[in-house]
């Protein structure tokens, strides 16, 4: 029963963000709706943006899944891409509240550790100080993020894999950042010999 309670509060969540703004769902709309008493939200949840971060824990677990199973970033951030437009009112519910930061922050932390390894996995066999991996990983991460928050803001117009086509563009100076690093790398040892 106490897995149904919270799987209802949950999807009625999900169901009262596709009609109207983050901001505007209290956790009295939730318990309306769901019939419960705000001691049992409270149970399974501290606030909404809990409900919210389950969220996107659940989408952030299906693509590290789909990396494990062997799916490369660009498929795994496809399938993640084509979940978001199929969402797409509770994404720009997401958008038009004054809580949109809590959302774009979410996913700097979550490009953060996709784009670590990423970058790690591209080093590999490389003489890449730990710093540069950090850095290219950390630009690449902003540079995506800022793309995605504007994909979103602006109603989401590009099909996911025309976006996904547009980041395969850049993709590849991954590889000659890297590679650059290792020349500097192998310049300044040259010079401390």
């Amino acid at each position: 029963m106490q897995k149904d309670t919270k799987k209802l509060i949950y999807e009625t969540f999900v169901q009262l963000l596709e009609k109207k703004p983050f901001d505007r769902i209290t956790v009295k709309d939730i318990v309306e709706a769901c019939e419960i008493n705000r001691n049992t939200f409270y149970y399974y949840y501290s606030d909404i943006y809990d409900v919210l971060e389950e969220i996107f824990m659940k989408e952030l677990n299906e693509l590290l899944g789909a990396h494990k199973e062997g799916k490369s970033w660009a498929e795994s951030f496809i399938k993640i891409a084509y979940v978001a437009y199929s969402h797409k009112k509770i994404i720009n519910n997401i958008c038009a509240s004054r809580s949109y930061e809590y959302l774009e922050n979410y996913m700097y932390k979550v490009c953060n550790n996709v784009m670590i390894e990423l970058v790690q996995d591209m080093a590999q066999g490389m003489d890449v100080p730990e710093s540069d991996i950090e850095f290219i990983a950390s630009f690449y991460e902003y540079a995506f993020v800022g793309v995605i928050s504007e994909w979103f803001r602006t109603g989401m117009r590009e099909e996911p894999l025309e976006l996904a086509s547009r980041f395969a563009l850049v993709v590849g100076n991954m590889k000659y950042s890297l590679r650059k690093s290792e020349k500097n790398q192998r310049l300044r040892k040259e010079n401390e010999d």
